[in-house]
């Protein structure tokens, strides 16, 4: 029997509970009725893998039977059975059980969007990283399709926050001595993002770093300008993109454009900076 915590269960009741009615025990009942009603009842239990093994076989006969309906909601309660089975491997970090749960559940319910996305985080967690955008981006179709936007978003987020990591590594590895291998590893990484996902702020604010590095700095201005245009975060995390505008307008020759950018720069962790280049230019 699986053992998992008692924040689940309520929401284990929910999937026994909600529409899925057993069904009356007569001498003529058909076997694969009896055995719904026993994948019901070890759910009740809470002995998740017994009820995942018996909704599986009742969801077969019925198949065999031409019963739709019963086919229809076992293999529903099997998408989800399969889902909770897999998130205790993962929190557990047996990440090869877990994967094989949900590959399981796509297999007999393939709408089931959170199935997509827990595939695509076991393989994730398994390194498995080429495998695991494939699944991202196929959990985004899926779940769009159910207009299930909460699990598409987190797909989304998901492919984003890998290519951004990598290009930001890529610029940030070698500190001041950052050069042009650099932006191009990381200009090849935003790339791969937009093969998958729409541009954000960040897109645009590592393309401009990378712009500067390669010294293109008319093209890292308008890169910047285009992360100002659509930034929502703090007035803090917006300074990043202001002081890659300011250095690109400085190195351009555009002294008082570029002053302008810092004083919007001088903020957090770049306030210091900001402030120096400031009192610099102002001095020449």
């Amino acid at each position: 029997m699986t053992v998992l915590s008692k924040t689940r269960i309520p929401f284990i009741a929910a999937l026994v509970f909600a529409g899925l009615i057993g069904f009356s025990s007569t001498a003529n009942a058909q076997e694969y009725k009896e055995t719904y009603n026993a994948a019901r009842e070890a759910a009740v239990a809470k002995d998740y893998q017994t009820a995942l093994d018996k909704y599986i076989e009742a969801a077969t006969g019925a198949a065999a039977e031409g019963d739709d309906e019963v086919e229809r909601n076992a293999l529903r309660v099997v998408g989800q059975l399969t889902y909770i089975l897999g998130r205790a491997q993962l929190q557990a970090e047996n990440f090869e059980a877990a994967l094989g749960y949900f590959e399981q559940g796509i297999e007999h319910y393939p709408s089931n969007a959170q199935n997509y996305l827990a595939r695509a985080s076991a393989l994730r967690r398994l390194d498995r990283m080429d495998e695991a955008i494939a699944a991202f981006a196929q959990t985004m179709e899926v779940a769009t399709a159910a207009s299930d936007t909460k699990t598409a978003r987190q797909a989304e987020e998901a492919i984003r926050g890998h290519f951004v990591f990598l290009a930001s590594s890529a610029l940030s590895r070698n500190g001041a001595r950052t050069g042009t291998a650099d932006a191009d590893e990381a200009m090849g990484y935003i790339e791969e993002l937009l093969q998958y996902v729409e541009a954000d702020a960040d897109t645009y604010y590592y393309t401009a770093e990378s712009q500067k590095v390669k010294g293109q700095f008319a093209d890292a201005i308008a890169s910047a300008d285009q992360a100002l245009a659509i930034h929502r975060g703090s007035r803090t995390d917006k300074a990043k993109i202001y002081f890659v505008k300011g250095e690109s307008l400085m190195n351009s020759g555009d002294i008082e454009g570029a002053k302008e950018a810092f004083r919007n720069a001088a903020y957090g962790n770049y306030r210091a900076s900001a402030e120096h280049y400031i009192e610099t230019l102002g001095t020449e």
